[in-house]
């Protein structure tokens, strides 16, 4: 009985069957994997622009201007066309973690933007910063207080405020004892491929409307 084996020409056809086979595999597993990244991505980066945006709620729905040192003021800012905007306000969102803490409801609160040079990214870069001063009337307004970063992903922020009648580019209750009737956010985060992706929210002032 003869033992019969493998031609090299069928040993050939096969491998290079097996090579398309593994080539159709792999593109379709990276093609997966790829999706997955993009996919978790974008989920960060509308994380990030939730997280940002459920802190300002929070906080210019709280905003208060009755009494001593108690201030909304938003600046207005421009570097290459890309909004820089800041905002400093009185809140009255302030979680005292125990009863007898020096401190009380109320507390100033500021949103700024700050250059950096990220040496790995070898530019520069804007990182977005929530500054919190827990007690009021000990340091000047605007002034004082801890600050930490929200994000380093960030192009840009406008702010915006409506009189009851147009929107303005700036406000400062020191100027017009008021607080406005709303806050328009608009936000300005890099995706996973530098690409700029704007985030937009309008924000209710309840005390701005009494």
């Amino acid at each position: 009985m003869s033992k019969k084996g493998f031609t090299l020409i069928e040993l050939l056809i096969a491998i290079a069957i097996l090579s398309i086979i593994m080539s159709v595999v792999y593109k379709s597993f990276y093609a997966s994997t790829e999706g997955i990244k993009r996919a978790e991505a974008v989920d960060d980066i509308n994380s990030t622009a939730r997280v940002i945006f459920l802190k300002l709620m929070d906080d210019i729905n709280s905003a208060y201007l009755t009494g001593k040192d108690v201030v909304f003021v938003g600046d207005s800012k421009r570097d290459k066309e890309l909004p820089q905007d800041s905002l400093s306000l009185t809140s009255l969102s302030n979680l005292r973690m125990t009863r007898d803490a020096n401190e009380t409801d109320l507390y100033e609160i500021g949103y700024y933007l700050k250059e950096d040079y990220d040496y790995q990214k070898q530019g520069k870069t804007n990182s977005l910063f929530r500054r919190e001063k827990k007690t009021i009337g000990i340091e000047p307004v605007l002034e004082g207080g801890s600050a930490y970063e929200l994000t380093d992903e960030i192009a840009g922020i406008r702010f915006s405020y409506y009189d009851g009648a147009s929107w303005k580019d700036k406000w400062d209750s020191r100027i017009t004892n008021a607080l406005p009737k709303g806050v328009e956010v608009e936000i300005i985060l890099f995706d996973a491929d530098k690409k700029k992706r704007i985030f937009k929210t309008i924000i209710d002032v309840p005390m701005g409307n009494r």
